[in-house]
Parts: C-alpha cells; sequence; structure tokens
C-alpha cells in the first residue's frame, strides 16, 4: 500500500471515531439563554364531585333528567338505585341504558351507558 492509501484508512477511521460519540444530555437550566427548558406538564384537574340522584322514585327521576338532558328515551323500563352511591340506572324501551347522578354545581346528570 501507498502512503495515499494509509492516509485515507486514518482518515476515514478518525471520522468514524467522531461520528460514534454518543450525544450528550441536554441542558435543563434556565440560566442558560437559548437552551430548552423543561417544564412538568400540569396537574389534572379533579374530577367534579359527583353525589346521588335526586331522591324519589327512580323511574320518575330517571325519566324527568332525560328527558331535561335532552337525552333519547321513549320511555323508562326499569330504574334502579345503586345503594352503595345513590345514582340510578335507567334502561329504556328502546334499548339506551343511562345512568343518573348530580353534579356539584351543575345539577342532575343522565349519561348514556
Amino acid at each position: 500500500m501507498n502512503a495515499r492509501t494509509l492516509s485515507l484508512i486514518a482518515l476515514c477511521a478518525a471520522l468514524a471515531a467522531c461520528n460514534s460519540k454518543a450525544p450528550e444530555p441536554a441542558a435543563t437550566s434556565t440560566e442558560a439563554v437559548g437552551q430548552i427548558v423543561e417544564t412538568p406538564a400540569p396537574a389534572p384537574a379533579p374530577a367534579a364531585a359527583t353525589k346521588p340522584a335526586p331522591e324519589g322514585l327512580p323511574s320518575r327521576v330517571a325519566r324527568e333528567v332525560i328527558t331535561a338532558s335532552g337525552q333519547k328515551c321513549d320511555g323508562v323500563e326499569k330504574a334502579d338505585r345503586n345503594a352503595q352511591d345513590g345514582s340510578i340506572v335507567a334502561s329504556c324501551t328502546g334499548g339506551e341504558s343511562y345512568r343518573i347522578y348530580t353534579v356539584d354545581g351543575q345539577g342532575p346528570v343522565a349519561t348514556k351507558l
């Protein structure tokens, strides 16, 4: 091999060594100008406090809340109050099912199941 070939091989080896270094970690300091500053994500908003459905006959309460919320329910076929949380689960004659409960600051709510 001649000197020119050996120089070319040495140059290629040096370039390969330069490109194989691990990247340095990014700085997270807020003191340096122009550097990326990592900020924590905002905490999720707490879920609205739910309370039991309004007092009364479960089928009547369910019918009134579902109708007031604009949901589709031809007629309440079955409505049962949950003994643990006081919500009402209602089934409509058209096959729809709803959970009725009260949200602080909003009032009675019907969510489709």
